[in-house]
């Protein structure tokens, strides 16, 4: 039976006789009063966040050795910050969204050690610095997106050794410090996305070729008596064959996250040749998957490199990546990678941009307590298919104390080994801190 007539008739039977009886009706008129004023439209959405992150931390070094008469004394006390980030967020509308992200540090151990001999190159870069993380003015519809501004973008699968991130160059100013989570320097790009189902097409075209971040002449990291003379890559708007760019095809295929890209470029980290470092232009090809196999995830990537040089010749170069991210009891996880590279026309006079096979490993285990406020790290980075190559190994346990506080603690210690990166930093062995106000 349709029951609307007979609701309509009831309320209209029951209006009737209050509206009749509203002029003598004193509760009605005490209840018109009291809320007459009040709205009953929705409070209009809120299109502009702030917030700021207030932070502290240092490092101590463990193991520095004596330096030589008129070098840097870095023994001790090597970094002691504070800082101010400040984040805005508009959003107009559901479509467009603009961010600007800034950090300005001072680092006080310049201060406190006022008798060391600290080469200019490296005060310039530390003592005093401000930075752009993020400054993005952002289109989205069911279409697609768009965005231009600095940001960084990660195209890889693989949480540590990944070899497909070609769009943005990585920090290596402190090895074994750098989190994996921010291990990339934003960068200026333009980037647009066209989604088609379960795939999306992803054009970006970089504004600016900025280089890999290496340690500074000067500081504790840094492997050479003397700076490099560095060729850095011009920018597109002062040479138009300069220009960078890459697409990325990436969706769903059999139940399995993947992408593929072919992006052209400079090669970030550079070669050394006649005591300059040189960024030669490369063409990279790559892609990866991720699958979920419970209890795990598994990952693979691969990536082939065209136009690296050695003594003025360009050559190729193979690598892979192969990993699993493992769910553990107890609100544990367990992190498993295995990196190669392969040089297919090596030469013994190739040494600078490698050997003809290079191996890295890494393991990683996290737990957490009380729902993810108490986090325990640990991270071990190995060389090589056996233990004499050296490793890098980073502990830390991170602490959400309440929605404002958070604090972090750790260590790193280098083995030394046959290896590059390891021997170079064998004798930095510290401990590291750090304290975030949020608010």
């Amino acid at each position: 039976m349709n029951t609307t007539p007979f609701l309509v008739t009831a309320a209209l039977m029951t209006a009737a006789p209050l509206c009749a009886q509203a002029e003598d009706d004193p509760f009605a008129d005490a209840f018109n009063d009291a809320f007459e004023n009040v709205r009953t439209d929705a409070p209009e959405q809120q299109t502009l966040y702030v917030s700021h992150r207030l932070f502290t931390g240092g490092q101590l070094n463990l193991a520095h050795d004596q330096p030589e008469a008129g070098e840097t004394d870095h023994r001790g006390l090597s970094g002691l910050t504070t800082g101010w980030q400040p984040r805005l967020e508009w959003r107009p509308n559901d479509a467009l969204d603009a961010v600007l992200d800034v950090r300005l540090e001072q680092d006080w151990v310049f201060a406190l050690k006022p008798d060391a001999d600290w080469q200019d190159d490296y005060r310039d870069k530390r003592e005093t610095r401000l930075a752009i993380e993020q400054a993005t003015l952002g289109y989205r519809s069911l279409r697609g997106a768009a965005s231009v501004g600095k940001q960084t973008l990660a195209w890889g699968f693989n949480d540590v050794l990944s070899v497909n991130e070609p769009v943005n160059p990585p920090k290596r100013s402190q090895p074994g410090l750098q989190d994996p989570d921010d291990a990339f320097v934003p960068r200026w790009l333009t980037e647009g996305r066209y989604y088609m189902g379960d795939w999306t097409v992803q054009g970006v075209i970089a504004l600016d070729n900025p280089v890999a971040e290496q340690p500074v002449f000067g500081s504790d990291y840094y492997p050479m008596p003397t700076a490099l003379n560095d060729q850095t890559p011009a920018s597109p708007f002062e040479d138009a064959e300069a220009l960078s760019g890459g697409v990325r095809f990436s969706g769903l295929l059999f139940g399995a996250d993947a992408g593929a890209f072919v992006w052209r470029g400079y090669n970030s980290a550079g070669h050394i040749q006649n005591g300059r470092r040189q960024y030669e232009r490369l063409t990279q090809v790559g892609g990866g998957f991720s699958v979920p196999v419970e209890p795990a995830v598994l990952k693979a990537e691969l990536r082939w490199e065209d136009g690296l040089v050695f003594a003025d010749q360009a050559t190729e170069r193979l690598a892979w990546t192969l990993g699993a991210d493992i769910t553990l009891p107890a609100d544990s996880r367990l992190i498993i990678e295995h990196q190669s590279r392969y040089l297919p026309g090596y030469q013994s006079a190739m040494a600078s941009i490698g050997d003809e096979f290079e191996q890295q490993w890494a393991l990683g285990l996290e737990h957490s307590r009380w729902n993810e406020r108490l986090t325990f790290k640990a991270m071990v980075l190995g060389f090589g298919n056996d233990l004499d190559n050296g490793q890098v190994m980073r502990t830390s346990a991170e602490w959400t104390v309440s929605d404002h506080w958070q604090t972090e603690v750790g260590g790193v210690i280098y083995r030394d080994g046959d290896a590059a990166l390891p021997s170079l930093a064998a004798d930095n062995d510290r401990l590291y801190w750090r304290l975030d106000y949020r608010f």
